[in-house]
């Protein structure tokens, strides 16, 4: 990019654990190998279910230049950073770290890139059904369309999901999760959007039976499971209801954003890449698409944040940061990559307890 001074010869850890199973470290090595310095940057695992002590001084090191989070400290990392980006506070989550150069020194700054990983990947799916239309990442649909969003789930990833669909202009955003209780810690969290709960195929026919608001996009963060128990089943049910609701496209002009030719379902869990939920939807005639395109648009927004130096979603969705080869060829790394196996333990250094992994 031009005018821009990468950090060069440094080391961007990923804070998390398990994480030995990681396809992160093959796409952040390939692409910092594109960067072309002098001495390349490396990204390592370094497994910890805590923040310690030990993990702040890695980061505050002058070998440190940025970092990814992943569970279980997305949230118990927000308060030792010097700044948290809106969506970070907004999501209560942050999976990427920027040092951002000051006149003092640096100052770490929390954003969530799995907003990007979610809101790309769906721009991409939608891209791909009208390729002769320009969307840049800040399209948004008019209220007027009456366009509504789904999220499966109730973790942390769902916030993140329904932050990058009220982005598209969605609303209302529906939930489907078996824990009312964390469906109304969701709602609470996050009160500027409107979110409705759908507990079973009832409420589906009640709320979108009559046609008056259509999901067009819906995002799927349960695990990979099939489901066992009858609240587990019921989830299912619930979806299917969704799925199997008629879709019907308008005849007039939906302004600058089209409507999906096919309803868009994105799965974020990728182990296995045609999860149970995922062969659903696809059987109801969604198109699905597998959680490997989004962790990938996630890692190419951290890595053209880190090139920069700059936590804003803009820069996290600018694709000439990057070159198109190297996006090209980070797809194709992540998208053909057999399963990680871990042979042997995992170390958490935050308790020094082990994760035992057999072929």
């Amino acid at each position: 990019m031009p005018g821009t001074t990468p950090p060069a010869s440094k080391k961007f850890f990923l804070f998390g654990y398990p994480i030995a199973h990681s396809f992160a470290p093959a796409l952040h090595n390939l692409c910092f190998d594109a960067w072309e310095m002098e001495a390349a940057n490396r990204y390592e695992l370094y497994s910890t279910s805590k923040v310690t002590e030990e993990v702040l001084e890695v980061l505050r090191s002058e070998e440190c230049g940025g970092a990814a989070v992943t569970m279980p400290i997305k949230a118990s990392i927000l308060p030792f950073l010097n700044e948290i980006s809106h969506e970070s506070k907004v999501t209560c989550a942050c999976n990427t770290i920027i040092k951002v150069p000051t006149s003092a020194g640096v100052k770490f700054v929390g954003q969530n890139t799995d907003i990007l990983g979610v809101l790309n990947t769906l721009l991409r799916a939608l891209r791909s059904q009208h390729p002769y239309t320009s969307l840049p990442p800040t399209v948004s649909y008019p209220d007027s369309l009456r366009a509504a969003g789904m999220v499966i789930g109730g973790g942390a990833t769902t916030r993140s999901a329904a932050y990058a669909l009220t982005l598209l202009g969605l609303s209302p955003i529906y939930l489907i999760n078996r824990d009312d209780a964390e469906i109304r810690e969701i709602q609470d969290s996050m009160p500027h959007i409107r979110f409705m709960h759908l507990r079973s195929p009832k409420d589906v026919a009640g709320e979108l039976g009559r046609g008056e608001v259509t999901v067009v996009m819906a995002v799927g963060a349960i695990p990979a499971i099939p489901p066992v128990t009858k609240e587990e089943k019921m989830v299912y049910a619930v979806a299917s209801a969704v799925f199997s609701l008629p879709y019907n496209l308008p005849l007039s002009d939906t302004g600058s954003i089209p409507l999906p030719k096919k309803r868009i379902f994105l799965e974020m869990p990728y182990k296995p890449r045609n999860t149970p939920m995922l062969q659903l939807a696809k059987w109801k005639g969604w198109d699905g698409v597998d959680g490997i395109q989004a962790m990938i648009e996630q890692g190419l927004a951290q890595q053209r944040m880190w090139y920069t130096s700059t936590p804003t979603l803009a820069i996290g969705s600018d694709t000439s940061v990057l070159s198109f080869s190297v996006e090209r060829a980070a797809r194709a790394l992540c998208e053909n990559m057999p399963e990680v196996v871990v042979d042997g333990v995992e170390i958490d250094r935050a308790t020094r307890s082990c994760g035992v992994y057999k072929l």
